[in-house]
């Protein structure tokens, strides 16, 4: 149909003619649209106590304007075992350190990989892929596990954060340019008659350059430090001369190895008790494929309400961005109507759908610290978040059940809680999903 001149007049004439589209207008084009679409009863609904709570630190730690959730959310993870283990309130782990070598891995990932789709023309969906979105901030639980095996965890005050784990927008871009020259500059020789191997040697040059590029922003990561504290009877300790690795066995010391990742997905060509990987994802070169098994909603919370009843965090994924406030921290159902203001729905897709269309994705990464039962039925959960102690409740969140059950797609489970059966179904040879996936 064209939107003929006849056509904009009827459109309108349609709107003036109801005098509720008038109020509408008059409200949205002086309130901010969250703020008119929150719907007050929901709202005084909302009651900050649970009946299990994890004695957490007291504030939530700042990822800042740095696109690492995941990787603060695995911090967080950590630091959990880390205060008990070591008897103190609170502590932090180094950001610009794990940055650091992720950033570095994910530069030798992306050579690897245009070094093995050379032949592949740029505008085929793979490369097009790449080059649209070379590896940036973001990141999964994997990605964390793997980097803490390899690296091991700094405490915040041997490394600290500098502008750039501050705010990380001007740096990607610079990083982006590179990594997209860098495939500019193989295809090139490649096309001059190189060999493959000439193109890895290369690669080892590009590297070099990219550890300059972060150690400009970082800083050098150390090899050994020293650290010291007081723990909460006021008794004195001094780490000294240990290696990051040593650090995380001596002050974390859990097996990363040993957790699992469970999905909900409830998409038509994905069952349920099947196990996927995404293509293309580790992010680092010689480490397995990430398996993860595709589960009801109800088997994800069952084993996340196992977990904090045993006292433990349990990491998650969600999309954040659906029926949040950011400054009460609440994550509601139903939080915002906004089919009151436009008289149209906006419910009418339902979870699988939001994926399939684009809708839906994983966009943030916390840490479940708390639980609300009535009558052993969780009724709301204590998230704990990594945007700082200025929102929320010094940084906790609270999470209606039915939000979680919506807006949660992964949470990471230690292989203690699962049976036998799921375990065997790891073992399975995944499912391979393609790189544009909703969950790459």
């Amino acid at each position: 149909m064209e939107l003929t001149y006849q056509k904009l007049i009827e459109l309108k004439k349609d709107f003036q003619s109801s005098p509720v589209n008038k109020l509408a207008m008059n409200a949205a084009t002086r309130v901010e649209i969250q703020e008119l679409a929150m719907n007050r009863e929901v709202a005084e609904s909302i009651n900050f106590c649970f009946s299990h709570e994890i004695e957490t630190a007291p504030e939530a730690t700042a990822q800042k304007k740095v696109g690492i959730c995941w990787m603060y959310a695995g911090f967080n993870w950590c630091r959990e075992a880390a205060q008990k283990k070591l008897n103190v309130e609170s502590m932090e782990f180094a950001g610009p350190y794990l940055v650091f070598w992720d950033k570095l891995e994910k530069t030798n990932y992306f050579l690897q990989k245009m070094v093995e789709f050379i032949e592949q023309p740029t505008d085929e969906r793979i490369m097009w892929m790449f080059l649209k979105n070379p590896p940036g901030d973001e990141g999964c639980w994997h990605v964390f596990t793997n980097l803490v095996k390899k690296y091991g965890l700094l405490p915040k005050s041997a490394m600290p954060d500098t502008k750039y784990t501050e705010e990380s927008t001007r740096i990607n871009t610079l990083f982006s340019y590179k990594l997209r020259q860098y495939a500019d500059e193989l295809r090139r020789l490649y096309r001059a008659g190189r060999t493959r191997e000439e193109l890895e040697h290369k690669c080892a040059e590009y590297l070099t350059e990219m550890y300059r590029f972060l150690a400009i922003t970082l800083g050098v990561p150390p090899q050994r430090f020293d650290w010291s504290y007081r723990d909460k009877n006021k008794n004195f300790h001094r780490l000294a001369n240990i290696t990051p690795q040593e650090f995380y066995e001596q002050v974390v010391g859990v097996n990363v190895d040993e957790t699992y990742a469970l999905w909900h997905l409830p998409m038509a060509d994905m069952p349920y008790y099947q196990p996927y990987t995404v293509i293309h994802t580790p992010t680092m070169i010689g480490v397995k494929p990430v398996v993860s098994v595709n589960l009801p909603m109800a088997e994800l919370k069952k084993y996340a309400l196992q977990m904090l009843q045993n006292g433990e965090v349990c990491l998650f994924s969600c999309d954040v961005g659906q029926e949040s406030q950011r400054k009460e921290g609440v994550l509601y159902k139903g939080l915002y109507d906004y089919g009151l203001i436009f008289q149209s729905r906006f419910d009418a897709m339902d979870k699988g759908t939001r994926l399939e269309y684009g809708e839906g994705k994983v966009s943030h990464s916390m840490v479940l610290t708390g639980v609300d039962l009535v009558e052993n039925k969780p009724l709301k959960w204590k998230v704990e978040n990594s945007w700082g102690a200025e929102v929320g409740k010094k940084g906790y969140f609270i999470m209606s059940d039915e939000w979680f059950e919506e807006y949660g797609y992964e949470v990471i489970i230690p292989g203690k809680y699962l049976e036998p059966s799921l375990l065997e179904i790891f073992r399975q040879k995944p499912v391979v999903l393609p790189y544009w996936h909703p969950m790459a």
